[in-house]
């Protein structure tokens, strides 16, 4: 994972000089919010070079980046990101997992694909918009259900969905916090931090003693993304319970 990262950060590098070079635009690929906060750190500290994000979604997690020089004007229509809906013909229901396992079987790479929405308005995904005949050549089904695709023109609001729970540590190490929140014993959360399944405000994190806070937000390989939203009280007995947001 080190390794990924530090390939990222260099590859950012080159993108940046080059921008500030030549004066040539440069889009790139979907990020995550890990990536997104790199490379805006990283253009912060050139006065020569820009950057805007878009994901198609009002609220987008997952977002392209367009680095220019700083000289010039751009806005994130200009990282070209096609909003498709998806339509089921005939009856059933798709989920999010089935959406992205039925892409990612196109052997088409993640980035190129943004959020992806479910919620009572439809089913809706971003993509990188050299891709859209592509898609709507090869994207026919999700699971074993025949879909529609239509390219959408207007805004789509990504709301954030969870569930608020309670969760009871004696501490606020982060193995402590990731043994509540996957309901294992220390052991098993401190083989998820070594095999970097777990990630502390978007950054793989191994060290077990790291001390969490109120507004940390932690994703667990296989078990989620979690938000400690409040300490509600101390128990006599010295524990700290916590209120915990999970994305659904």
């Amino acid at each position: 994972m080190v390794e990924k990262e530090l390939a990222f950060t260099k590859r950012i590098k080159d993108l940046l000089a080059t921008t500030a070079f030549t004066s040539k635009v440069k889009v790139i690929d979907f990020l995550n919010v890990s990536e997104q906060d790199v490379l805006e750190k990283m253009t912060a500290k050139q006065t020569d070079v820009s950057v805007v994000f878009g994901g198609g979604f009002e609220g987008a997690e997952r977002n392209r980046a367009i680095i220019f020089p700083s000289f010039m004007v751009a806005d994130e229509r200009a990282v070209n990101v096609s909003l498709f809906r998806i339509e089921v013909i005939g009856s059933g229901e798709i989920n999010h997992s089935q959406v992205l396992g039925s892409l990612m079987g196109l052997n088409i790479d993640r980035s190129v694909i943004g959020d992806i929405v479910v919620d009572e308005t439809g089913t809706f995904f971003a993509s990188c918009r050299e891709f859209d005949r592509f898609l709507m050549e090869n994207f026919t089904k999700v699971g074993r259900h025949d879909i529609r695709l239509e390219v959408i023109q207007e805004s789509v609001v990504r709301e954030q969905q969870f569930e608020e729970v309670e969760i009871i540590v004696s501490s606020m190490r982060l193995d402590v916090v990731v043994k509540a929140l996957i309901q294992a014993s220390r052991g098993k959360a401190e083989e998820y931090l070594d095999a970097g399944f777990v990630r502390l405000n978007h950054t793989v994190d191994k060290k077990p003693s790291r001390t969490c806070d109120v507004g940390d937000i932690l994703s667990i390989r296989r078990h989620g993304r979690f938000k400690i939203s409040e300490m509600k009280k101390t128990t006599k007995s010295g524990k700290f319970v916590l209120v915990v947001r999970k994305s659904v």
